[in-house]
């Protein structure tokens, strides 16, 4: 039986229809790509599959997915909005013509609805010319308002059911980097690697993988943002794994270094650095405390031990329908930390040619330090292989 119910999603429709209420707005419109399906699916369980789509909101009156040309039937099977609009600026990005097709315009649509004025959440990620045909139709660009600052309050802070599915991915991550730790011998591929964790994530009941996982050894790993090659893994060198599920939608994530063999006393020093910082970021993410606040404070015990060229950005940041959302844990930041937030403790050091990641789910308590949602292989890694 799935963790997350109709009544869920009735739930977030209905607290996002009294968002555009109290911004004086007809709708809200939530958009979403291949590759970034999180918002579709947060009010749908629907995420589109080579198209786009979006979930229109109105003020008053039922709810509508809105997709492409092709995945009604998909859609039909999927989503918790029974309204399912059709329009062709939502189709494939190579453009098929569907010839004969007489589907309903942004026109159409706010036609139906009586759109004026309406908030676009997604706002960065839409298109320059579907917001050209979305602007005509409601009267001009003026009325098409960023709306994501009033819509992410909705998901910052995660329900019973969303902290299940959260725990249930960081679990088939776990089993995604026990496979490594079994499997792993020099010689072996950066790519052969990752499927392996692939597999068991999914065997462990993983829906898929949270994001394209990678593992980058000795000269890529000083990359936070990678893809897996061909490269063969070495002794002696750092391997770091980022490696994550996604269950019900929800992503989690575990990020590992792996030494094998003989590991050099300043390898060792660097990675120690980096798990008791992110230890550290555990018991500063308390309910109460400025999120700024705990950011220079863990930035400024890297840099007491001297590693603090090696930052590139804040030790935590958001998770739940997308591994990576708002907001970010930076000595920028200026909210208060809360009780059911959750987000992924992503400590990320690089100095040279050598990097590596500590990273697991991290829940923030009514009291005390955060919850661990994941700890297999929290420590430093040296296989004798």
């Amino acid at each position: 039986m799935s963790i997350l119910q109709q009544k869920d999603f009735d739930a977030r429709l209905a607290a996002a229809r009294e968002v555009a209420r109290k911004n004086k707005l007809d709708a809200i419109i939530v958009f979403s790509t291949e590759s970034e399906p999180a918002q579709v699916r947060y009010f749908s369980d629907y995420w589109p599959s080579f198209e786009t789509a979006a979930v229109l909101i109105p003020a008053k009156g039922d709810p509508a997915l809105v997709i492409g040309p092709e995945s009604l039937t998909f859609a039909s099977a999927r989503s918790k909005i029974a309204n399912i609009i059709q329009i062709m600026d939502f189709r494939e990005s190579s453009q098929p013509e569907y010839p004969g097709s007489k589907l309903p315009t942004w026109k159409d649509v706010a036609k139906r609805y009586g759109l004026r004025k309406v908030g676009l959440s997604g706002y960065y990620l839409f298109p320059h010319v579907m917001m050209v045909n979305l602007a005509r139709a409601v009267g001009g660009l003026k009325n098409v308002m960023p709306a994501d600052d009033v819509v992410r309050p909705l998901y910052m802070k995660k329900s019973p059911a969303e902290i299940r599915c959260i725990k249930a991915a960081a679990k088939a991550s776990e089993a995604g980097f026990k496979a490594i730790l079994a499997a792993i011998r020099p010689g072996m591929t950066e790519s052969e690697l990752c499927g392996i964790a692939t597999a068991a994530m999914t065997a462990a009941g993983a829906e898929t993988t949270g994001y394209p996982i990678w593992c980058c050894s000795g000269p890529n790993s000083n990359q936070a943002i990678s893809r897996p090659t061909l490269r063969k893994v070495k002794r002696g060198e750092i391997i770091h794994f980022s490696i994550g599920a996604k269950v019900e939608g929800y992503s989690a994530s575990i990020g590992r270094p792996v030494v094998l063999g003989k590991c050099p006393k300043a390898t060792r020093e660097f990675l120690q650095v980096g798990l008791d910082a992110a230890n550290m970021t555990f018991d500063e993410m308390r309910a109460g405390r400025k999120s700024g606040e705990v950011a220079a404070k863990i930035h400024e015990y890297i840099k007491s031990k001297g590693y603090g060229d090696t930052i590139l950005y804040g030790p935590a940041h958001g998770c739940g329908e997308m591994e990576c959302e708002y907001p970010f844990l930076e000595t920028s930041s200026t909210y208060t930390l809360e009780e059911g937030m959750t987000f992924m403790q992503d400590m990320f050091l690089h100095r040279g040619a050598q990097g590596f990641r500590w990273e697991d789910g991290l829940l923030v308590k009514s009291r005390g330090p955060a919850e661990m949602l994941s700890s297999y292989g929290r420590k430093i890694n040296i296989l004798d292989r």
